[in-house]
């Protein structure tokens, strides 16, 4: 497993970086870092003039950074590598994603507690518009996030699921972390509905094939609420968890996908925004390099 990891060294980078140790145990084999330098740092905007020596000093400090996460992580076995780039962020982490073949796309969300904060936090959130345009699964940690020393993000997981076909490629996608897996709680919300038969047959399904890889307990909830995030968020708190994992889209985003490449379901978005655990999300079946090439006609 090659993951990126995106970072302007937050004071939280670091604990993810521990974290992200301990997915040796699922197959990770490399991390590759990025840096990307925001023009505005160094260029003049009337002049469109290029500062060379702020140029370089950004480039020192991410080079400086890197070689010691490097060395942190040969003692674990990992290996690493590090690009530092010039340009918008989510153009260059997408671009770096595609170069290196990533499996996994790390990033962190400060989250903003405010009441504009709050207001506007999804708005200029490098974590919110990657996920947007990805073809990548997503693991975004918030700035809350709180690390335990042995227990892995993985442990005890929320998986939400709409059933729509974005939502059982995420059921496949979190199963390569099997080794690090004890508990899954399957969630389906329903809005204005009852339950009905054939939903339960489908969950007890999922909860079965997630039982024959291994892992210790998987249980399942149907939960009749029309916020369907906060009843999401809720199960979370009260069951302890340690991530949440769920498609970026669900059934109704997947019909309008037809017109809308990078529609973002709601659900998902207020998720990631709003939890203190981390969120993995899977994208639907997207080709990268198309999204690569319309990303950059949009500049």
């Amino acid at each position: 497993m090659k993951v990126l990891f995106p970072t302007i060294f937050e004071k939280f980078s670091f604990g993810i970086l521990r974290e992200l140790i301990k997915l040796k145990k699922a197959g990770l084999k490399e991390i590759v870092f990025l840096y990307v330098i925001e023009p505005e740092k160094v260029i003049v905007p009337k002049t469109g003039e290029l500062l060379k020596s702020e140029l370089e000093k950004e480039k020192k400090k991410a080079e400086e950074g890197f070689k010691k996460w490097k060395l942190l992580l040969e003692e674990y076995g990992i290996e690493a590598s590090y690009h530092v780039k010039m340009g918008k962020a989510v153009e260059k982490i997408l671009e770096t994603a595609i170069e290196e073949n990533t499996d996994l796309v790390i990033l962190g969300h400060r989250k903003k507690r405010s009441f504009f904060g709050i207001l506007f936090s999804s708005l200029g959130s490098t974590a919110l518009t990657f996920i947007k345009v990805t073809a990548f699964p997503v693991l975004v940690f918030p700035s809350t996030f709180k690390e335990h020393e042995k227990v892995s993000i993985f442990e005890n997981i929320i998986l939400a699921t709409d059933l729509s076909k974005n939502s059982f490629r995420t059921i496949e996608y979190l199963l390569k972390f099997q080794p690090l897996i004890d508990k899954v709680t399957v969630v389906h919300v329903l809005k204005n509905g009852d339950k009905d038969l054939e939903t339960e047959e489908k969950l007890k399904e999922i909860v079965e094939h997630i039982k024959s890889t291994g892992i210790k307990e998987a249980t399942y909830k149907i939960i009749q609420n029309n916020e369907p995030a906060d009843a999401i968020l809720d199960l979370a708190q009260k069951e302890n968890a340690t991530s949440i994992a769920m498609g970026i889209i669900g059934t109704h985003e997947e019909a309008r996908m037809k017109y809308n490449l990078f529609w973002f379901g709601s659900v998902a978005q207020k998720v990631t925004d709003e939890a203190d655990i981390p969120v993995l999300l899977v994208p639907p079946e997207r080709e990268a390099k198309k999204i690569e090439e319309l990303v950059e006609d949009e500049d």
